[in-house]
């Protein structure tokens, strides 16, 4: 059962005839201002910072136009193009500036920039465009939003556009897309994508062709559907083996669309990592797509390597069709990918190697804590000859675990203000501890800090607070941990009021400095003990881990991003989480 996924995409993008063009060619700086008192039939002055485009504009190589701050907004008539062959500059500004076309008509604007040099779009908001054209162009966009575009909204060709923090919305057809027979490298950064591709025609709402010998990079994006049940999320594709295509996919969340993350074609090199594929499952034929990530590879040079990604919803998980080489984890690098309830028909497709090809996909997690389960929902050689074999075991168990349970004053400033920190102290029988002396916090409407592993959930969460005292005697408050398989493992949290509070000597532990600035820490332990520690980010994923032993112990951190991370020490039954920024 060969599953094809068909993206569209235009052979190659059409030199528009411009009719009547007005050239600025006096090779200096304006505004629309200035521009206005130059060609007055074309830039009109509807009232200060208000203007009208009326006629079709073209700005030469060694022209620039500058959008003022005070600048307000543009109207530009249908059928108009403006054209920039030199630079587009904005300033600073604190209200987007409006560059509307005529919604009541059809044919909109469109915006070209043609061997253009060196022009930065900001806090821009465009919309009843008909497309933004870039070619050979440096072109830089940052902090817009466009919306209400009838065709795609940016199309670009021959150059390495840089897009970021900006929102799509709303959108005919794709928010990004380039042809098959041109190369780019554009960095997609941080941007929203919301209900593009309003056209419902077979294509993503990112739709890339051939990269070159620099790499795409899309990342830490939103990319979610909602009107168009045929419009997928990212597409790569090298389908005239051209070029070298080399792609960064990391940090998305691709969600609600027909499909999540497509390659198609020869000479792909991508690295999937630390994304969220979540119910992509809008197709309503499985055999023709709903993939949370699919590689579909005309030969070997299309590859692929995943790690850390969350694969959940979809109607299959992983699809790799054809030939490919795709690298899913290995013994001395696994893959830490999980993936849970992908299935169609009632049955679950985890990871379908409908290919030639061999595959290792070591150290994932399959819905399942043991390796006769993950390969029910792993098709391969196994299932069917013809296929590639996976090579899967061990996998990636997830445990239902709460690694630490504290009561923070950040959390409970109130009730905790003259109390301080309480850390919880776990034991092996999955009892959680507090030691309350004379003195007893108002510990009757608190929110728990939990620490536990990645994609295990906890009941009550830590949003809702509780009340852990009662009725001062034998007052015990469950939490019950469950990983996507549903394992599940209770805990009781009591509160010992009077008596002695035993030491804990994790207490004594610092971290230095806190923020870390320079590429490193110090665990600075002054005790006469050894203390495990494992570091986590701040949604419960394990970066390092280590023994802390007496004295100090500096810790590289030129790996990790930058953020808060949650630091757990244990020593025996005593467990402690200290929180450290990294800048």
């Amino acid at each position: 059962m060969k599953k094809i996924f068909y993206v569209l995409m235009a052979l190659v993008f059409g030199n528009q005839v411009i009719a009547n063009p007005t050239n600025v060619t006096l090779g200096g700086q304006y505004t629309l201002t200035s521009l206005a008192g130059i060609m007055p039939n074309s830039v009109q002055i509807i009232s200060p910072h208000l203007f009208r485009i009326t006629q079709n504009v073209t700005l030469e190589a060694n022209d620039t136009l500058l959008l003022e701050a005070d600048d307000v907004a543009v109207l530009v008539d249908n059928g108009v193009t403006i054209t920039i062959s030199g630079a587009l500059l904005t300033q600073e500004r604190t209200q987007p500036l409006l560059i509307q076309g005529d919604y009541t008509q059809s044919n909109f604007f469109e915006l070209r920039f043609e061997d253009a040099d060196s022009c930065f779009l900001s806090n821009i908001h465009v919309q009843y465009c008909q497309r933004i054209m870039l070619i050979n162009s440096a072109v830089r966009i940052s902090s817009c939003e466009f919306d209400h575009f009838s065709n795609h909204v940016i199309s670009y060709m021959n150059c390495h556009p840089v897009i970021e923090n900006s929102y799509f919305h709303d959108n005919q057809a794709c928010a990004i897309q380039s042809a098959v027979n041109t190369d780019g490298c554009p960095t997609i950064i941080n941007n929203v994508f919301y209900n593009n591709v309003l056209d419902n025609a077979n294509t993503p709402q990112i739709n890339i062709g051939p990269g070159t010998t620099d790499t795409i990079r899309i990342i830490d994006n939103r990319i979610e559907g909602v009107a168009s049940n045929m419009s997928g999320g990212i597409a790569i594709m090298n389908l005239y083996n051209t070029g070298v295509t080399n792609v960064v996919v990391k940090g998305n969340v691709i969600t609600h669309n027909r499909y999540g993350y497509t390659q198609n074609g020869y000479r792909i090199s991508s690295i999937i990592t630390n994304n969220q594929f979540v119910d992509n499952d809008l197709e309503v034929a499985p055999n023709n797509g709903g993939s949370g990530i699919s590689i579909y590879g005309y030969d070997t040079t299309c590859a692929a390597k995943l790690r850390h990604n969350l694969i959940t919803g979809n109607l299959w998980g992983v699809t790799a069709i054809y030939y490919h080489h795709v690298d899913m984890g290995t013994t001395e690098d696994p893959g830490y990918n999980v993936l849970y309830n992908n299935g169609n028909g009632g049955v679950d497709y985890e990871l379908y190697n409908n290919a030639n090809s061999n595959m290792n996909a070591v150290g994932n997690y399959w819905g399942c804590d043991n390796e006769a389960a993950a390969e029910a929902v792993i098709f391969h050689q196994v299932d069917n000859p013809s296929y590639g074999l996976v090579s899967f075991q061990p996998i990636y168990v997830i445990e239902p675990e709460i690694m630490g349970f504290d009561f923070l004053m950040e959390n409970n400033p109130e009730a905790l203000s003259t109390y301080g920190d309480m850390f919880g102290e776990i034991t092996d029988d999955d009892s959680i501890f507090f030691y309350v002396g004379c003195v007893i916090p108002d510990l009757r409407h608190i929110y728990p800090t939990i620490t536990k592993p990645l994609y295990v959930t906890v009941t009550p969460d830590e949003a809702e607070a509780q009340d852990f005292l009662g009725d001062y005697i034998n007052y015990n408050v469950l939490y019950t941990a469950a990983t996507p398989h549903q394992s599940t493992r209770t805990y009781v949290v009591h509160v010992i009021i009077g008596g002695d509070v035993p030491e804990n000597e994790l207490t004594k532990i610092n971290l230095t400095p806190n923020p870390v600035t320079q590429g490193y820490f110090t665990i600075d332990n002054p005790t006469e003990e050894e203390f495990a520690w494992t570091m986590l980010t701040a949604d419960g994923k394990m970066v390092m881990s280590g023994m802390a032993t007496p004295g100090n112990q500096n810790i590289n951190t030129n790996h990790l991003k930058k953020g808060m991370y949650l630091l757990h020490f244990q020593h025996n039954r005593q467990f402690i989480t200290k929180k450290l920024i990294i800048q």
